[in-house]
């Protein structure tokens, strides 16, 4: 057990030596399967080429972000401060917590780029590692983990605004700084003047990255800018897609064997590309809903199924109501019902570029009110572990109540014996809108002088572990005053399949049971000075539920700012572990 390891560490040097050893951490992290975070596919981070420090930093990270999250009121173990070099707009954390994606500028706003940050580099912690520039500001970030022509590489999918060249003036717009909506795409703000989107997709080896994070070089130093000169250009341009209608909800995949880049072209249509030479792209518009027909149904989200050759959409509209014959005076306005579906449409023909409208394989109608910024999860982001566990659920978040309250719907994977046989055959997860589940209602508030503040709460969805943070409901600035962050589980007491499956596993490994807290929501227990610092405002938020990190970055500054939920094991900038018990250099072999 982990605790029976730890407590005979501390025993003596030659004790301290031989629970070092990286045999021990290696079958710790079998042992645990799905709980260990997402690695990098590349040959650095293969089991034979893994060090002992790295598996016992998953280990422990797996054990102790498990053993906080459920707790009522789950703490940071730590905060740390770093210097990003550039102005964080927005960003996104591969799964695993090895990478971060960033869309950066300077503190002016007049250059844009993206920027590949290493977060567990031994000797600065937290790296740029490789910068593009982008013509704007890169919106709609998506970044994965897949190999392109037998590359590892991360693939990252963006969308940039730009103004017809037709309508540029002296007076125009910069489109990199309007905002055209907030998070609902039935109340959309028009633009002052007509824009053309732009979506792209960069890949960026992880052979590059590896090299560039190479610990024998010490990162800003001489060294380490000739050795990076001396590469050729890390991003490589995979393919692009313009569009006068508005372009959003970038989603990257594998379908047949081919990687994709789908995306929705407002209102109904959904766009995919081929990210091959050839660049095939299919489009289809996404039917109706018979009840409101009649009526425009714009896309609000959607997630690409690629291994079921399947897209999971979200869409809504406002469902006629006939106003009152005497309304009252000075009364709260009519706020119209919200008819929303959601639905599992086929993916097209590859090169079909109109392939038509599609009819959705199955959908399920529901009715709200106020209803926005619906966020669905993604279940492939998981290590492959086979058919020998259970596949996580897809969980689809939305606000109502004029933000002031989560709905939280859950579709969970079909049971390998009522799923099609293709899927029993394979063993491959198999999601069906049969499985859906809805009716789970979260209300977040916050004492403030003696009184509650009423909030709008966002959500960074997990498959296990999703992210609440709440801001007041008057702020719809793009500098967000978060009240606090709140951790959401997916049933209470943890006593679904998945939650179940995920916690046995982990005990294989564990002498003691940690109690699992009542509620699904628990909110943390921070610091004073890091809710002033995050009532203060922020900027960009990202959320790894693999390590359990929180990055945000604040305005006007290029720091980049670390919540970590998961206590981990320290090493010296020469590999030596924390604390060092004594000068040894058989210490560095370990």
């Amino acid at each position: 057990m982990v605790e029976d390891i730890l407590s005979l560490r501390i025993v003596n040097k030659l004790f301290y030596n031989l629970t070092h050893h990286g045999i021990i951490w290696k079958r710790f992290l079998q042992r645990i399967g799905p709980n260990v975070p997402v690695l990098p596919p590349s040959l650095q981070y293969s089991p034979r080429l893994l060090t002992s420090f790295e598996a016992e930093r998953l280990v422990i990270r797996a054990i102790t972000v498990h053993k906080n999250w459920i707790l009522p009121n789950p703490s940071a173990a730590s905060y740390l401060p770093t210097e990003a070099h550039r102005h964080i707009l927005s960003m996104v954390v591969l799964p695993g917590g090895k990478y971060l994606v960033a869309s950066a500028c300077n503190l002016a706003k007049t250059h844009y780029s993206l920027v590949v940050y290493v977060l567990d580099h031994r000797i600065r912690g937290i790296v740029p590692l490789a910068e593009t520039p982008v013509r704007g500001k890169a919106y709609n970030i998506c970044a994965k983990y897949m190999n392109v022509e037998g590359t590892p590489s991360i693939l990252i999918g963006y969308i940039r605004r730009k103004t017809l060249k037709s309508h540029q003036t002296t007076n125009s717009i910069d489109p990199s700084i309007y905002n055209p909506y907030l998070n609902n795409p039935r109340y959309q703000i028009d633009a002052p003047t007509p824009l053309e989107y732009i979506a792209t997709c960069l890949q960026i080896s992880l052979n590059a990255l590896d090299a560039l994070g190479n610990p024998n070089l010490v990162p800003g130093s001489q060294e380490f800018f000739d050795f990076a000169a001396s590469q050729p250009p890390p991003f490589r341009l995979l393919g692009h897609l313009r569009s006068d209608s508005e372009l959003r909800n970038i989603d990257l995949g594998e379908v047949d064997g081919v990687l994709n880049m789908v995306l929705a072209k407002m209102p109904e249509t959904i766009v995919m590309k081929e990210l091959t030479s050839d660049g095939h792209i299919s489009t289809f518009k996404c039917a109706r809903e018979v009840t409101f027909s009649q009526q425009e149904q714009p896309i609000c989200s959607l997630r690409l199924l690629p291994l079921q050759g399947q897209i999971l959409v979200v869409r809504s509209t406002n469902r006629p109501q006939l106003a009152p014959a005497n309304p009252t005076p000075g009364g709260p306005p009519i706020i119209p019902d919200v008819m929303f579906t959601v639905a599992m449409f086929p993916t097209p023909e590859p090169g079909d570029g109109e392939a038509g409208e599609f009819k959705p394989l199955s959908i399920a109608s529901f009715y709200g009110k106020d209803i926005e910024d619906f966020q669905i999860s993604d279940p492939h982001v998981l290590n492959d572990r086979g058919s020998d566990f259970l596949p996580p659920p897809i969980n689809i978040f939305y606000r109502n109540e004029s933000g002031g309250r989560i709905c939280h719907m859950i579709i969970s994977p079909t049971p390998r014996e009522r799923a099609p046989e293709a899927f029993r055959s394979t063993g491959k997860p198999h999601y069906a809108i049969a499985n859906l589940k809805s009716n789970m209602m979260h209300r977040l508030s916050f004492k403030n002088d003696e009184s509650r503040t009423i909030c709008r709460t966002f959500v960074i969805p997990g498959c296990l572990r999703s992210l609440f943070y709440s801001v007041p409901r008057d702020n719809r600035s793009d500098t967000l005053s978060i009240r606090n962050f709140s951790g959401h589980v997916l049933s209470k007491r943890g006593d679904d399949a998945y939650s179940i499956m995920r916690r046995e596993t982990l005990q294989n490994v564990l002498r003691n049971v940690p109690k699992h807290r009542e509620n699904m929501l628990g909110q943390f227990n921070l610091p004073p000075y890091i809710l002033d610092h995050i009532r203060g405002g922020v900027t960009a938020i990202a959320w790894d539920e693999g390590t359990g990190r929180i990055f945000y970055s604040k305005p006007h500054e290029t720091m980049l700012h670390i919540l970590d939920m998961a206590a981990t094991p320290l090493e010296t900038i020469h590999g030596q572990r924390y604390p060092v018990p004594l000068e040894d250099e058989r210490m560095l072999d370990l």
